[in-house]
């Protein structure tokens, strides 16, 4: 069974809006006042926090940048999405693909030889690192996926994931479709 572009799109912002929560999820533990995978003590943290400008922004505001991530990847795949010109749309895929993609490649492969290697880890552990520079690949990824299979926007078939009663944002049949 093969898949249209529109359906691997919809799988692409499925693992990118996961990728962006697993991110988001994490700064907002830490946000709240988790220290989970935190190496370092509680005054080094929180110099690191001051050195992005508190907690505030270096978490918080992250946060909030995961969110528009993830509005970004679903307004190339669903109806709202149309009153944003695509262009737009696609352009900030583009730019979260030039500038996720490499930050996480890096930083991973950064991550990965360092612990192979023995190197220490002052302030966060390891597989803190892994993960949020994972989740940084897998949405670059997901951005770079989802822009290229709708660069088409007029061949795409919204279909709402659940049964919608509107007829709004319902495509005109063509020929081809009446015949199935």
């Amino acid at each position: 069974m093969t898949s249209t572009p529109h359906q691997q799109a919809r799988k692409a912002v499925h693992l990118g809006c996961a990728a962006a929560a697993g991110y988001a999820v994490l700064k907002a533990a830490w946000a709240l006042g988790s220290t989970v995978g935190v190496r370092a003590d509680a005054a080094t943290w929180d110099d690191f926090l001051a050195g992005f400008g508190g907690p505030m922004i270096a978490l918080w505001g992250t946060v909030l940048l995961a969110l528009f991530a993830s509005a970004i990847l679903q307004s190339l795949v669903r109806p709202w999405g149309r009153r944003v010109p695509w262009r737009l749309r696609a352009s900030l895929a583009w730019l979260g693909f030039a500038i996720m993609t490499p930050l996480g490649l890096l930083s991973l492969g950064h991550t990965l030889s360092a612990a192979l290697a023995g190197k220490p880890f002052p302030l966060l552990a390891p597989a803190i690192y892994t993960w949020v520079y994972g989740c940084f690949l897998v949405l670059g990824l997901a951005f770079a996926i989802t822009a290229w299979r709708t660069r088409n926007p007029e061949e795409a078939s919204f279909s709402p994931s659940r049964p919608c009663h509107s007829t709004r944002f319902a495509a005109p049949l063509t020929d081809r479709q009446e015949n199935r």
